[in-house]
């Protein structure tokens, strides 16, 4: 089976047409992070990207996810946690005029608050509790335990079990139990996939060291996955939620430091022999159909080499049609844009002694200084960095859309337009909580 790999639209989809003409219960694979699940007939959708322009445009899908509008007849919606490529509020509205259920897992504030302000009805389905959402169709879900963003999910019914993992690396504290309450998994797609802004956005690191610890990354990322695998013990691994390539500079070590889906694959052959046959290089416009207890998949097996050189030409030929350009536009930071972040902050309840420090790039002199000890937001002229604190160096335009309130500083995060430091250097999952919820 053939897939064009360079075709960044694809007006007919084969593969789509296998898939649909076919009754028995299986998996679509869109792309990224993106699957078409069909159970006793009934068909349902994981987050559902249409718009391929997220984070300002600053990434790409590759392999392209396979654009049909046939995906979206849907029987129900899931989607995984708010991140630009898992979350399309204007898709999900789309389905929302149409009567079609919309389905999270509850418990994330800013989330619940972002569907709320983009008027987006949903049903919440119960943290660890497996629910009936139709009859025969099942499903049981868990959040991350450390952050306030990421959720799996099972979906089933008494034929096929298929984990959707999106790009949550839940440790086995969690994962060992939700196995035991889901039981057999048939189909798991499992992330595997370092991207990050650390270490490569950091002022402080060496170019060395900067390679050193993305490389300790990659192989660390691989091994949640390979961990996720023995624990699921699935009959089909997809490599899953990282077929993402950063477009500002597709030569940054950042992008580099990501490994492919082939390259996961043969990582996991190697160094987990039990279930080396169930991993499988499936990509976008591949699937997998469930029949009499046996599971068939379809997919064009492709080498590494292959899969880079297609991405390489893929990346040049996006990069040309976007027409980057960078924005300049002097910002005054004027008592109504603390305000607005006066606004945000003062909900966050947890008092934590650090500071937050955020300027553009051209006018770095003035620092919007956030104090988490008492939720003040003032203007900081100073130099030297207060201890306790990350500083963050924002490009211009996407500066200007964050105090104007035209996106989160979580979406401006998500761009990978900026560079930071941070006094002491360590990672501090409190702070980044308020990235998240409040800013």
């Amino acid at each position: 089976m053939y897939l064009n790999y360079n075709d960044n639209i694809r007006k007919k989809s084969i593969t789509l047409s296998d898939f649909l003409d076919n009754d028995d219960d299986g998996v679509f694979y869109i792309g990224h992070a993106s699957i078409l699940v069909r159970l006793n007939k009934k068909k349902f959708i994981f987050d559902a990207i249409k718009n391929t322009n997220f984070y300002n445009n600053s990434w790409l899908f590759f392999p392209s996810q396979v654009n049909d509008e046939r995906i979206y007849n849907v029987d129900g919606v899931f989607v995984s946690h708010i991140h630009g490529d898992h979350y399309d509020p204007k898709l999900l509205i789309s389905f929302q005029k149409r009567g079609i259920p919309i389905y999270i897992l509850d418990g994330r504030q800013g989330f619940n608050k972002d569907l709320k302000r983009k008027k987006i009805i949903v049903k919440k389905i119960p943290v660890n509790k497996k629910i009936e959402i139709e009859k025969g169709i099942w499903v049981y879900g868990c959040l991350h335990e450390y952050n306030d963003i990421d959720s799996s999910l099972v979906i089933s019914n008494n034929n096929l079990s298929i984990y959707h993992g999106n790009d949550n690396f839940i440790t086995q504290k969690t994962l060992i139990p939700f196995k035991k309450k889901v039981g057999k998994i048939d189909i798991a797609c499992i992330p595997f996939a370092f991207i990050h802004y650390y270490p490569y956005l950091l002022n402080s690191i060496k170019k060395k060291d900067n390679k050193v610890e993305g490389s300790r990354l990659e192989n660390l990322f691989m091994n949640y996955g390979i961990k996720q695998a023995k624990i699921l013990n699935p009959k089909v691994i997809i490599p899953f939620g990282s077929n993402l390539f950063h477009l500002d500079d597709p030569n940054s070590s950042m992008n580099k430091a990501v490994a492919t889906p082939v390259d996961f694959v043969n990582y996991a052959k190697k160094y987990h022999k039990n279930l080396k046959n169930n991993y499988k290089t499936m990509l976008s416009g591949s699937f997998a159909l469930k029949n009499n207890d046996k599971i068939s998949c379809y997919y064009e097996k492709i080498s590494s080499q292959k899969f880079n050189k297609q991405l390489k030409l893929f990346t040049i030929k996006k990069r040309n049609l976007l027409k980057f350009k960078k924005i300049r536009k002097k910002t005054v930071l004027t008592s109504k844009y603390l305000s607005i972040l006066s606004k945000k902050i003062s909900k966050n309840k947890s008092k934590i002694n650090h500071k937050i420090l955020i300027s553009n790039e051209s006018q770095n002199d003035n620092k919007i200084c956030i104090n988490l000890c008492n939720n003040k937001v003032t203007i900081s002229k100073k130099k030297t960095l207060p201890f306790n604190s990350h500083y963050f160096i924002v490009q211009d335009n996407e500066f200007n859309q964050w105090v104007r309130n035209k996106i989160t500083f979580e979406e401006v995060l998500g761009t990978r337009r900026f560079r930071y430091e941070r006094y002491p250097n360590k990672y501090d999952v409190k702070v980044n909580s308020i990235y998240t919820n409040f800013l």
